[in-house]
């Protein structure tokens, strides 16, 4: 079932993040995602949440990507722009490439967006919130 997926993986996440936590993360809220061709999703956080994350169920080629934020962005206004073979961990933006049965995690304050999807077929999956 996919919540006992989800907590195990949020769990595990939660540890590896060293959260000091008073009590588990629980599951606050969970919503289907259908994105059309040329379909995309804007910037946003998840408020009033600690981990939130993506299950994707169905992804056809050219879904659009996961664009995740670097936090320090707005902190780096006389910042250089980075050359084409810099480490990820030093790029402004990451984006991880969503794959059917795959399930992204990261913490809530995180800015992300959903690149347009370009494919053909709807592109299907569950996000969801903990806290």
């Amino acid at each position: 079932d996919l919540k006992r997926l989800l907590d195990k993986e949020v769990k595990a996440f939660a540890k590896a993040c060293h959260f000091d936590l008073a009590k588990p993360l629980k599951l606050d809220s969970m919503w289907v995602n259908i994105l059309k061709p040329g379909g995309a999703h804007s910037g946003h956080i998840h408020p009033h949440s600690i981990v939130s994350g993506t299950f994707y169920v169905a992804v056809p080629p050219g879904s659009g990507a996961l664009k995740l934020e670097d936090p320090r962005l707005p902190m780096l206004m006389a910042a250089p722009g980075r050359i084409g073979d810099a480490p990820e961990h030093l790029l402004p933006f990451i984006y991880a490439e969503p794959a059917a049965g795959r399930v992204f995690l990261w913490e809530s304050w995180l800015r992300h967006e959903v690149m347009p999807h370009s494919g053909k077929g709807e592109r299907i999956s569950i996000s969801f919130n903990y806290r």
